[in-house]
């Protein structure tokens, strides 16, 4: 198994988090960087599946794999991509959901993302779903770095106080706010991340988080010495897809 290998679990148990928006755009930008990247769909839902199909076939290469049906299912695929990958991100939700399967990613990730929202009753899940994880037997025995994506970000909102109040007593830093951009929308439809859209204003706005996350995961990846290689925007999309995607 390939020690340079980065492993990223990207998880939370609640529905409508963004997974998938963050597992599909962090393996867009690894793999405008030129790396190789494999994207584990641990969810029965599918899709970063869907994503894949829709995806351009002139695109910087993500291969999109199926992995949930069972925990033997994912360990067998992540070992098999070490050896040929440079990246491996799986989307994956709550132990309660398929706990076999969260836990197999749980064991192969070196670094879990948690994409979380600041309504009420997504920070009341996100706090029973973060104590969940760190109390876990898997990261008890092998503890791994844990941030979270505050997702549709509203930073005036009281709810977004309360978030950062609750992480900040679980000592998990929020590494990255997304702002409520129908941009991730309009990307997914064509299989594309925001940082292929070079065109798109709102597309821009998001780089700086985007860059901000890429370092994070640099800094806390195992074995890694090199300094982290600042983000690019990739490929155009084509050029029909651009002026539907243009935001004034």
């Amino acid at each position: 198994m390939s020690k340079t290998t980065k492993k990223i679990l990207v998880v939370n148990s609640k529905g409508g988090s963004g997974k998938t928006t963050i597992a599909t755009n962090l393996a867009v930008a690894f793999a405008n960087q030129g790396l190789q990247v494999s994207l584990l769909d641990c969810d029965r839902q599918a899709s970063c599946l869907h994503w894949a199909e829709e995806r351009d076939a002139q695109a910087p290469r993500v291969k999109t794999i199926a992995t949930f049906d069972s925990a033997q299912a994912l360990a067998t695929q992540v070992t098999e991509c070490s050896a040929s990958c440079d990246v491996i991100i799986m989307d994956a939700s709550g132990r309660h959901t398929d706990p076999g399967v969260f836990e197999a990613g749980l064991k192969a990730s070196e670094l879990v993302l948690i994409p979380m929202l600041a309504s009420s009753l997504d920070i009341k899940a996100g706090e029973r779903f973060v104590t969940d994880l760190l109390t876990h037997r898997a990261m008890r025995a092998d503890p791994k770095p844990t941030g979270v994506i505050y997702n549709r970000a509203q930073t005036n909102s009281t709810s977004h106080q309360r978030l950062e109040d609750l992480l900040r007593c679980l000592d998990i830093p929020v590494i990255a706010e997304l702002k409520d951009s129908a941009v991730y929308a309009k990307a997914a439809q064509y299989g594309a991340g925001v940082m292929e859209m070079r065109e798109n204003i709102a597309a821009s706005r998001e780089y700086d988080a985007w860059r901000d996350i890429m370092i994070w995961i640099d800094r806390r990846t195992a074995g890694r010495r090199e300094l982290p290689r600042p983000i690019q925007a990739g490929r155009k999309i084509g050029r029909s897809k651009i002026s539907q995607n243009r935001v004034s």
